[in-house]
């Protein structure tokens, strides 16, 4: 077997624990494990259970080598199997612990490569060794590491000045500037805006122009480049947002073990293009070449987004779910610098959400805030008369004196990082067992694919890193509902499911088969 295969790791609690000196589940292990068949009373009849029994014995006492493997097959009525096949999951000699070890690895590549535990057993069960290596092609296809170093590398833009490439984010400048000369000279916010708001705008639109100048060169850049390993989906149209993305990207190329890779990122923080149609193209050819896509769950998801996920998975391809895990009170210390217009934004985006009436969100904000929703709404009345008198948002300085002066702005910073993180938890919980998006189907092979999500940035980096080395380990769970999960380590998230439904699984595989 490939050492790439090799370092795949697979558990399988129902068939580990089996009891296999009872004739039935000796039978139930073959034929419904192995083969994929349901196990049927004639299957186990007088005769061969006596057959069995001598079976029993000979495991206990000297092991089944390949040839006495395949009269077991014929004794409980199904194929043999080629040489290539046992070799590839079993050692040459088999007793009980080794014949559930080598069901359990053929088992786990069944719901790798087939999405189905018959195909993948009737598929492979002819094939010798080297055929079967070819079909388990490595998850991760590349090698990172053993590349040359880049010859062109991308301009990085300061974190600060990365919100300048986004058409909504960038156009809030030019908003701001008009509507500020419509005020007219006469306007006292004019006259109070000469000596430094105004100035800043006009340098924000200088640096608008240079910052994208930049992000149109990078773009060329990763446009001529060999390699794209990890592209970033993201939602960005807010300066907070550009800034988080910014943060989390740099955090994953300067650790050790994604340094030392070699690997090229796909960074939306550094690129910039003239109009949504050739971003629309760029992001798509990002998405068919990169080796795994990262989707980052923010506060507010994006039908752009949400595509690029479909589309990654829809190939087969690895997609790792960042969900960020925070303690509210290192939240609100972060958030607390964000500006003002966040507070705002968020407030009426988790009202509109209802999450202000989740009963477990209530059960741990009262215990701290009795009078929450009292504090968010006269905070947000505080606000709007604030903003009645000065509406510009970008007009940081300002800003700042309403915060120190403001008599609800503290509770309600450490009332709104309760409420993100609860956010993020819930975000990251319907990621992994309800979200319609999390488990797409590779419109080739008909295999379905999950999303693996992660919560902070060792578990991304070494999620990355197993991916890459093809060394991934993962758990075979019967699920109650009736399906197969192929349970990650590290993210705890279903990468691939096998339903037990048999119209189902009759009538996707007729029809899918066929198209």
């Amino acid at each position: 077997m490939a050492e790439k295969k090799r370092k795949l790791e697979f558990r399988e609690s129902s068939v580990s624990s089996l009891d296999l000196s009872k004739d039935e589940n000796f039978a139930l292990l073959i034929i419904e494990y192995l083969c994929g068949k349901k196990l049927e009373k004639s299957d186990l009849d007088a005769r061969a259970k006596l057959m069995l029994t001598k079976f029993q014995e000979n495991i206990q006492n000297e092991m089944l080598n390949f040839e006495q493997f395949n009269e077991l097959l014929l004794v409980l009525n199904q194929d043999r199997i080629s040489k290539g096949f046992f070799e590839y999951f079993f050692p040459e000699k088999i007793n009980y612990e080794k014949l559930k070890e080598g069901i359990i690895r053929f088992r786990g590549h069944a719901m790798l490569y087939f999405g189905n535990f018959r195909f993948a057993f009737k598929e492979l069960s002819k094939k010798s060794v080297d055929d079967i290596d070819r079909v388990f092609t490595p998850l991760c296809k590349e090698q990172p590491s053993s590349r040359p170093k880049k010859v062109l590398d991308i301009q990085k833009i300061e974190k600060t000045k990365t919100w300048y490439l986004g058409y909504i984010s960038g156009a809030k400048v030019n908003k701001e500037a008009d509507a500020l000369d419509c005020l007219g000279e006469e306007n006292e916010i004019y006259k109070k805006s000469q000596s430094d708001f105004k100035p800043k705008l006009q340098k924000m639109t200088l640096d608008i122009e240079s910052t994208r100048e930049i992000g149109y060169s990078n773009t060329d850049i990763y446009l001529t480049w060999d390699y794209i390993d990890v592209y970033v989906a993201t939602s960005m149209r807010n300066k907070w947002e550009f800034e988080d993305i910014y943060e989390f990207i740099d955090s994953l190329e300067n650790d050790k073990v994604v340094s030392c890779s070699r690997l090229r990122f796909f960074d939306p923080t550094q690129s910039f293009c003239s109009n949504p149609k050739d971003k629309g193209l760029i992001e798509g050819l990002m998405l068919r070449r990169a080796l795994i896509t990262i989707y980052m769950a923010q506060e507010s998801d994006t039908m752009g987004k949400d595509s690029e996920l479909a589309a990654t998975l829809a190939q087969s391809k690895p997609v790792i779910a960042y969900v960020p895990q925070y303690d509210p009170i290192d939240y609100a210390a972060k958030i607390r610098e964000y500006p003002l217009d966040y507070f705002k934004r968020r407030i009426m985006a988790f009202k509109a959400d209802e999450l202000f009436e989740d009963e477990k969100f209530e059960k741990i904000v009262i215990k701290k805030f009795p009078q929450f929703e009292n504090v968010l709404n006269d905070f947000l009345e505080e606000y709007a008369n604030y903003r009645a008198k000065q509406p510009f948002t970008l007009w940081q300085q300002e800003d700042l004196k309403f915060v120190k002066t403001s008599k609800h702005f503290g509770e309600m910073v450490q009332i709104l990082s309760i409420a993100e993180c609860f956010h993020f938890d819930k975000r990251a919980e319907t990621l992994r067992k309800n979200h319609p998006l999390s488990m797409q189907v590779d419109i080739h092979s008909g295999i379905a694919n999950g999303v693996l999500v992660v919560r902070n940035i060792k578990q991304c980096t070494s999620l990355i890193d197993a991916m890459l080395k093809n060394a991934l380990k993962f758990e075979i769970k019967h699920e109650k509902e009736g399906y197969y999960s192929l349970i990650e380590e590290i993210s705890q998230s279903n990468f691939r499911v096998i339903t037990d439904y048999e119209k189902l699984k009759n009538s996707f595989w007729n029809f899918f088969k066929n198209k």
